[in-house]
This record gives structure tokens, C-alpha cells and sequence, in this order.
């Protein structure tokens, strides 16, 4: 991979969690210290309460640290990204749909100012290319706003009061 390349999407002092046929995964709590991650996570919910599988379930709430730790993103230039969720993020984000009609999460990513396309081909894996590279850490923080952004709106689909 081009050293260059890598600019425009590298975090100094921060090492993908992987590397192979250029193309950089990183996985969130790499990034928790960057204060892009750490002012998205600031306004995201204290806690992700489970809305899908058994409503109100304190055991499948997640904490921020755990939604971070659920996350790992991946690109290649800085412009094509690759989110991936772990399982443990389905109680908490409808990533089917399967519990609305339309896909509040791919939603959410569509509609950030950045995302030219939005795809989600995959139950835990979306796709966005963006108008401009954005740095890894920008991308992270992306992605937690737009988690927030769906977890609160499908909270408020299905009348659940969210603690905070």
C-alpha cells in the first residue's frame, strides 16, 4: 500500500488492528482516546438498552465502551469504508430491518453530510463511500453518531424511554 494513500486516513501513532491487500481494519477501541471518538461517545446514549430482543433487558444494555468495542472499520484509501458490528449490537439496532420496515441505521449513515452512497449488503456490515477521505478516527465518530442516531429512533418507534 502507498505510504500517501495511507495519509489521508491514518491516525499518527495509532496501527490498524489488521492489514491485508490494502486495506486497513481498525478496531474501535484503538481510537477511544482521539477526541473526534471521545466527543461522539459524549453524546452518545450512557447506555444502549436492548429494543429488539427482549425490550428493557438491563443484561443486553451496552455501555459506550462496549458499543466502541463492537465496532471495527476498514478502507483502503481514506473514501471507501467498510463498518462491521459485532452480533452483540442487534438487541440494541434493528440491523436487519427486522423490526421496522425501512433500515433506520443505513439511514442514519445516508444522511450524514460526508456519505455520497450507503449501502448495507451484509445483517452487521455497511458500506459508505464519502465525498472526501475522512480519517479513521473521523469515520469512528461517524459511525457512533450514527448509532445514537438510530437507537434513539427506533426507541421512539417502538415507545421506549431511553434513560438519558
Amino acid at each position: 500500500m502507498s505510504w500517501l494513500r495511507r495519509l489521508r486516513y491514518s491516525v499518527p501513532g495509532v496501527s490498524p488492528s489488521s492489514s491485508h491487500q490494502g486495506w486497513d481494519e481498525y478496531d474501535g477501541p484503538l481510537l477511544s482516546g482521539r477526541s473526534t471518538v471521545a466527543a461522539a461517545l459524549a453524546r452518545a446514549p450512557r447506555r444502549f438498552v436492548d429494543l429488539v430482543v427482549e425490550p428493557g433487558d438491563p443484561e443486553l444494555a451496552l455501555s459506550r465502551d462496549d458499543v466502541l468495542a463492537a465496532i471495527t472499520v476498514g478502507t483502503g484509501d481514506g473514501r471507501s469504508w467498510t463498518i462491521s458490528l459485532a452480533e452483540e449490537m442487534k438487541p440494541v439496532v434493528d440491523t436487519g430491518p427486522d423490526v421496522t420496515d425501512d433500515d433506520i441505521l443505513l439511514a442514519a449513515f445516508a444522511a450524514h453530510p460526508e456519505v455520497t452512497l450507503a449501502q448495507h449488503p451484509d445483517r452487521e456490515c455497511f458500506e459508505l463511500v464519502l465525498a472526501r477521505p475522512l480519517r479513521v478516527d473521523e469515520l469512528l465518530a461517524l459511525t457512533v453518531d450514527a448509532l445514537s442516531a438510530a437507537h434513539r429512533e427506533l426507541a421512539r418507534r417502538l415507545r421506549i424511554e431511553l434513560p438519558d
